[in-house]
């Protein structure tokens, strides 16, 4: 952060120094909260921050720096041409109703896992933010509000100890939806941290694994999607997509698109934090590599237009390329005859946490909800396991991609930073992954 005394030379030296292209990156954001832990409400919070981050780009070096938006700062941007006029921010909530509604939800909890629920944490969040960019030629104002809710149970047994969990993201207007949306999501978590203390261990070996649409598209996040931003491609972090605009590098079956226009995602965004309205960005098209995400900077490096991918956590960071909502396009094929196809294998519903190599696209998943599969049928849950293999060789040979598509929404991280993203995928079958236990 800069000092404020030194700010108005430094924003003197941003104007008057020359560069490719400068812009302004100006945010208020208010948010309230609160942890609910052995049945009582642990913590509340609340917090508003105004900053303001400026950066400078000439050729591949980026200059930036941030500050707090104080009135000074804010007059010497207006004597600078940069009037964004943005609104005040706010995220009241009634933080004691709510957490006499996790009470109640905690109870209930209680009393239908009985002596196997050893504990149930909630946490939730409403925030209200809203950011103006200013280019040098233009400038634009875009605001957003989101509502997390989040679940873990803990269940425990003489011999085993398990965890399930579950979220809900939305930007609508809170009531009694999202309330019972809140309670169904907690009874599914505990439905399951209790089944898994009977479950079985996953099978070891290969096997074909069925990813249903439930489970989102992380797969599609983790073993593609970071490879297809701009700047891992250009550095060499992710040189398995590079120099291949208009190859093939997936099955005809593959059709991958980041579309941050799609309404009432998690990820989606009017503008990027660089002012540039995100477009429909097809990735790959049948199989056929065409195009990255791009921000300003590696656009340039392309002689392209950014097409919106340009985003930061908050004013104290600089933009950098970012998914927004990646998905699966839905194929032909349907899941019960995908379910067919196998004599022994895997089917998820949810996946949990992993790892991805970007230089040559090697995974390994959690799964946090898994059943086996027999003779084409849903059988018994399992746990304790992990799929591996390779993004791009999967892709090279996926040949089943369901109709209809699956969301989940999260928060990613890259470089320190985390933003806003919704990853979506129809039900898949892969016909050869490596299937580990735990």
């Amino acid at each position: 952060m800069v000092r404020i005394n030194k700010m108005q030379e430094s924003i003197k030296n941003f104007f008057e120094k020359p560069c490719d292209f400068r812009d302004v990156f100006v945010e208020r954001r208010s948010s309230t909260g609160i942890f609910f832990t052995l049945s009582k409400v642990k913590q509340k919070s609340s917090l508003s921050v105004s900053g303001a981050g400026f950066r400078t780009v000439s050729g591949d070096f980026n200059r930036y720096q941030s500050t707090i938006l104080t009135d000074d700062v804010e007059e010497l941007l207006i004597k600078n041409g940069v009037d964004l006029k943005l609104r005040s921010v706010s995220a009241g909530f009634d933080l004691d109703t709510f957490g006499e509604f996790l009470a109640e939800i905690d109870g209930s909890m209680r009393e239908a896992g009985k002596d196997k629920v050893k504990n149930i944490d909630f946490s939730f969040s409403l925030s209200d933010s809203v950011k103006g960019i200013w280019n040098g030629k233009t400038s634009v104002t875009s605001a957003s509000s989101r509502a997390k809710f989040f679940v873990e149970v803990i269940t425990s047994s003489p011999s085993a100890q398990e965890i399930a969990s579950e979220h809900l993201i939305t930007d609508k207007p809170l009531g009694e939806h999202f309330l019972n949306s809140c309670r169904e999501k907690s009874f599914r978590a505990l439905s399951v941290a209790v089944a898994l203390l009977d479950a079985k261990n996953s099978p070891a070996g290969n096997f074909p694994v069925v990813i249903s649409a439930e489970a989102g598209g992380t797969f599609i996040h983790e073993a593609i999607g970071h490879s297809l931003e701009a700047d891992a491609v250009r550095y060499g972090i992710s040189p398995v997509y590079a120099g291949k605009i208009n190859e093939r590098v997936a099955s005809s079956e593959v059709t991958v698109i980041d579309d941050p226009t799609l309404a009432g995602k998690n990820g989606s965004y009017d503008y990027d934090d660089e002012g540039v309205a995100p477009s429909r960005t097809v990735l790959i098209e049948k199989g056929i590599l065409k195009n990255y995400l791009l921000d300003r900077k590696e656009a340039g490096f392309l002689s392209l237009d950014s097409n919106g991918h340009g985003r930061r956590e908050s004013y104290k960071f600089k933009p950098i390329p970012r998914m927004g909502v990646t998905f699966l396009a839905p194929g032909n094929s349907d899941l019960s005859e995908m379910m067919k196809k196998i004599n022994k294998g895997i089917l998820i519903r949810k996946m949990g946490g992993g790892q991805v190599n970007p230089a040559n696209g090697d995974f390994v998943f959690e799964v946090s909800e898994g059943y086996l599969i027999e003779n084409g049928k849903k059988k018994a849950l399992l746990k304790r396991a992990t799929v591996a293999g390779n993004g791009p060789e999967i892709l090279k040979n996926l040949k089943y991609v369901g109709g209809e598509t699956g969301w989940d929404d999260g928060t990613c991280g890259k470089n320190g930073q985390g933003v806003a993203v919704t990853d979506g995928m129809p039900a898949t079958l892969i016909e050869n992954v490596i299937v580990g236990g735990r």
